[in-house]
């Protein structure tokens, strides 16, 4: 029995975690892979090294780019969970004689308080994967010996401060004097290499990891409670158990995990925030029914799902007859005036495309990737913004941004694909997409802002009949701006 539930409980967390971020959370993964620009090049990965953490950050951007496919990014999150599990069990098992069922089941504790913990959605995918590779290295600290005196230094420098949990599973395995000079040794080694390699960042947050929260100087609780939680699990799962009815326990427990798991859930992922990234990874896969379908069940009151819906409506050809049965907020919430962060301004910056105001949109674009606290580049909004350039006829600007995008997997064939065809103005003119925008452009330049926002559209209008947009925009945005004076 013991050998099939061996095998069993990783396969159910694996199939469990495969499930929650393929239908439950899939807009979590669009949300990390569009906050990020994996590279191939050298210079990349050099890029990542030179700060501690560096090798666990490389690491886990190379993981993430694949969540621009849904069901790679939901096996990336599944394999990730059963790795941890399993090594987990083989720190346990170096660090004591355990028996079997009962124990083995509390391996899964990390893995799902790692999934309870990333319902923060600014929790980076570095931080899983450090705890995975320290989990990983405990064996090697637990078993003692001198060796630590190279792997201590080094592991800080490629996975950050977790390499802490196997040095302070080590120490309260061994208890001898050697494992405390080692502790001493540790505190030197790391100031020194912090002092010298990465001064120009504060101490705290060289110390708790620079590369596991996107947020700046923020530190969540979960951040130092998942590591303490994780070497707990190990020594206790390292202790023989002498259960008359393991298999019953076992199941006991695996049911108290699960729903301590649920309730773990409902109280970390924010149903609006989570709502609103839904509809911001729905509108980029160009699944518009399916915005109004949530909105109708369930919309968050604010001005994001606002413009998010709206647009939608429109591009569903109900905006005029049904925007009214859906939370408004003025015409913020049609178009957003624009709000430096990686999130807010993204559906409004989808129409301002589509409306025929390219300029407009670049300037939307570039706000929101260079509000990615972390200081990463987004594939998908550098493609936006070579979109626009490509549109304005600024050939050379646009290859800057196709040849970045050129050393990336999932955009780079579309990168390639841009750079043939801006080498001829008439494959260009001939592509749909692009000459449409061109054609419903402003002719004109002018400086423009928010307030007048409407006289602009009723001008790309005026230019141009066929911008139907333009026209229902300007007629919803009067009515909400005569129900705002009201």
């Amino acid at each position: 029995m013991d050998k099939v539930y061996r095998w069993m409980l990783p396969c159910l967390l694996g199939v469990a975690v495969f499930a929650f971020w393929m239908w439950l959370f899939p807009q979590d993964l669009n949300y990390q892979e569009q906050n990020q620009l994996f590279l191939f090049t050298w210079d990349y990965l050099g890029e990542r090294l030179r700060l501690p953490g560096g090798l666990a950050d490389w690491l886990s951007e190379f993981l993430v780019q694949f969540f621009y496919l849904r069901w790679a990014g939901a096996l990336v999150m599944a394999l990730l969970a059963v790795l941890l599990q399993r090594a987990v069990w083989c720190a346990a098992k170096s660090a004591g004689v355990p028996g079997y069922a009962s124990a083995y089941t509390l391996t899964v504790i990390p893995s799902l308080l790692a999934l309870v913990y990333q319902g923060d959605v600014e929790v980076l995918l570095s931080y899983p994967t450090a705890l995975l590779l320290a989990v990983a290295l405990c064996p090697l600290f637990i078993k003692g010996g001198w060796h630590r005196l190279w792997l201590l230094p080094l592991g800080w420098w490629l996975i950050g401060p977790m390499i802490l949990l196997p040095l302070a599973l080590s120490v309260l395995h061994g208890r001898k004097w050697a494992d405390l000079v080692m502790v001493a040794y540790a505190a030197v080694m790391f100031y020194a290499e912090y002092r010298l390699l990465a001064p120009q960042y504060p101490l705290r947050d060289a110390l708790f990891g620079l590369n596991y929260y996107r947020l700046v100087e923020s530190l969540p609780a979960f951040q130092w409670i998942l590591p303490i939680v994780c070497g707990a699990v190990i020594i206790v799962c390292g202790q023989r158990f002498s259960l008359a009815r393991p298999v019953p326990a076992a199941i006991i427990v695996l049911l108290l995990i699960a729903g301590g798991t649920f309730w773990g859930v409902t109280r970390t992922y924010d149903k609006d925030a989570h709502e609103t990234l839904a509809y911001d990874w729905l509108i980029r896969n160009k699944r518009y029914g399916e915005v109004l379908r949530r909105a109708r069940k369930y919309q968050p009151r604010n001005a994001v799902s606002a413009s998010a819906v709206n647009l939608c409506l429109f591009l569903e050809g109900q905006l005029q007859e049904h925007f009214m049965e859906y939370y408004q907020c003025g015409t913020e919430g049609l178009i957003l005036p624009s709000i430096r962060d990686n999130l807010s301004d993204s559906p409004s910056a989808e129409a301002l495309w589509m409306m025929g105001m390219p300029n407009i949109t670049l300037q939307y674009s570039f706000d929101l990737q260079e509000s990615i606290q972390n200081g990463r580049k987004s594939g998908r909004f550098t493609s936006r913004i070579a979109e626009c350039n490509i549109v304005n006829g600024w050939y050379d600007r646009a290859v800057r941004y196709l040849d970045i995008l050129e050393k990336s997997l999932f955009y780079g064939k579309w990168a390639r694909e841009r750079k043939r065809m801006i080498q001829d103005e008439s494959l260009v003119m001939a592509d749909p997409y692009y000459s449409y925008i061109r054609s419903v452009r402003f002719k004109d330049d002018f400086i423009t802002n928010y307030a007048a926002l409407d006289g602009m559209m009723a001008i790309l209008y005026n230019q141009n009949k066929n911008n139907y947009m333009a026209a229902e925009y300007y007629t919803v945005w009067q009515k909400l701006k005569s129900a705002e004076e009201k």
